[in-house]
């Protein structure tokens, strides 16, 4: 071939790719600028959720006690009241047991963060599980299938140093303790924790009226301050004798005739 036709054709490849390009961008449209798609990343590679969710059901072959609901149980601050918003999670709870009356036993724990006082937030997530246990009774759950336990900052998910650890730390957990009336995995239905008795509706209304018949403490006196007193002490030296007594002279015999004189004994005989 001519080499300067050969040169010709080399310079002339560049502008017939470039129409190449235009041609195919005008058949899209101008000013496309979707990316390509991107595969979704595989299960392993994608990053764990929260403990409490999503909700996954439960069953005893799963090997596993805890049950996984979604949403949390929130309280008043330092305190063992529910707070509205905590319905759903509830609700999902006592719907899971009439679904699954094999759990003979259900374990509510009460998780706090490490704020207080270690023995302040074992007694204060105990009081939270049975606030929880006691709502479950008042939805016609029967308290014998019940547990209630607290365990204060002994477990935590998170750094109790920021927010967010605090978050996750405060918290209640459902386990299955019994199934069938036997120790789930053969486990402590208690595992360890503190554990407050449960209460049916009857037993809660009679203390709450033995308690309401209760007489009320006496008031406490006002403190008055007396001031600086000296008084006289008398000590007796070591080994001091006590004072001899006097004996007391016997009492003259009455004269016949005369009258005895009074609280004397009669004379005569």
């Amino acid at each position: 071939m001519d080499p300067k036709r050969k040169q010709a054709g080399r310079a002339a490849m560049p502008f017939a790719v470039a129409a190449a390009i235009a041609a195919a961008q005008a058949g899209q449209g101008c000013g496309d600028n979707r990316l390509p798609p991107r595969d979704l990343p595989r299960a392993e590679e994608q990053r764990a959720l929260p403990r409490w969710y999503p909700e996954k059901p439960w069953s005893e072959k799963g090997g596993e006690s805890q049950v996984y609901i979604e949403g949390k149980i929130v309280f008043d601050a330092n305190k063992a009241v529910i707070r509205p918003g905590s319905e759903k999670t509830l609700e999902t709870l006592l719907q899971f047991l009439k679904e699954h009356p094999e759990v003979t036993r259900l374990r509510i724990e009460g998780h706090t963060d490490a704020r207080a006082s270690e023995e302040h937030n074992q007694a204060l997530s105990a009081k939270r599980a049975v606030a929880v246990a006691d709502w479950l009774v008042d939805h016609d759950v029967e308290s014998i299938r019940l547990i209630a336990v607290g365990f204060g900052e002994s477990r935590p998910l998170g750094p109790n140093e920021i927010a967010a650890g605090r978050s996750e730390n405060r918290r209640v957990e459902f386990h299955v303790a019994e199934v069938n009336g036997r120790p789930f995995l053969g486990k402590d239905p208690y595992a360890g924790g503190l554990a407050l008795e449960v209460l049916s509706r009857e037993e809660r209304k009679l203390r709450d009226e033995q308690a309401a018949r209760r007489p009320a403490p006496p008031p406490r006196k006002a403190f008055v301050a007396t001031g600086d007193e000296i008084k006289p002490v008398q000590i007796k030296p070591p080994g001091e004798a006590a004072p001899p007594v006097e004996p007391t002279a016997p009492a003259a015999p009455a004269k016949e005739g005369a009258p005895a004189k009074e609280g004397a004994p009669p004379g005569g005989g």
